[in-house]
């Protein structure tokens, strides 16, 4: 049996890595209005404008202990990010320097993209894909709502080919919340890399409609059925009070 609760208001996330699908910086500036402290940092690549959203950055060869306690002293949420590739973007920081941060900063929530989706709402990783911490306590594969009933095509989805191959739906078939189910509850889809121990709570985000909210409560009942699942959120995280639904079994 699936329940869903109906949040009035967001708690801290708790995440020691977290896996991102859409283009978004890490909320650190939800954690830091709590009153705890933020790092956030990626293991794949960052675009300059995503930078400037951090109220303070670290590059990877600037990052030693003092100079990252320092920055979050002043600051509380910091990003921490690799070297500029000449693109305009940054690429991700080192699993080693990742396991550095968690050990400098053992009270901080540590929050890192590990994948991108170049800006769809939907994805299936490739096999370099998502590059995952071992220190992850909880992995958090997302997906828009926007993408239900859109055509299975690279125009809304990130890699459609291999969505098709864990999913079984063909191509330019519309985007079920089966055919999301499927691909977020798979070994090889969103639940890929997921280190020994860790939890894997799904994001439904972008949840702006009644139909929106009955598809995600949909893919919600179908992803529970899977034992890799431990709880879907429901959400629209450009508001105010961004967390709609937690749903469990």
């Amino acid at each position: 049996m699936t329940a869903c609760a109906t949040k009035h208001q967001h708690g801290r996330r708790d995440a020691e890595g977290a896996r991102r699908v859409e283009h978004d910086v890490p909320s650190g500036g939800e954690i830091t209005e709590a009153g705890d402290r933020a790092l956030t940092t990626t293991t794949t690549r960052i675009f300059a404008a995503q930078i400037a959203l951090a109220p303070a950055h670290v590059g990877a060869e600037d990052s030693t202990r003092e100079r990252v306690t320092a920055a979050l002293a002043a600051h509380r949420h910091v990003l921490v990010i690799g070297d500029h590739d000449g693109t305009g973007r940054a690429v991700g920081v080192s699993l080693d320097l990742f396991g550095r941060l968690r050990a400098w900063c053992p009270g901080v929530c540590l929050l890192n993209e590990a994948d991108g989706s170049r800006m769809r709402p939907f994805k299936a990783p490739a096999d370099h894909e998502p590059v995952i911490p071992t220190e992850t306590t909880l992995v958090v594969p997302l997906v828009g709502a926007d993408v239900f009933g859109k055509p299975l095509d690279a125009e809304h989805v990130h890699r459609p080919d291999l969505v098709s191959a864990l999913s079984g739906a063909l191509l330019g078939a519309p985007v079920t919340p089966e055919v999301v189910a499927r691909v977020l509850a798979h070994p090889l889809g969103g639940c890929k890399n997921v280190p020994d121990g860790a939890r894997v709570v799904a994001l439904i985000n972008k949840v702006e409609t009644l139909s929106d909210l009955d598809l995600a409560r949909e893919t919600a009942a179908s992803l529970l059925r899977a034992s890799a699942i431990t709880a879907v959120v429901l959400a629209a995280v450009r508001r105010e009070r961004p967390v709609l639904e937690v749903c469990s079994r």
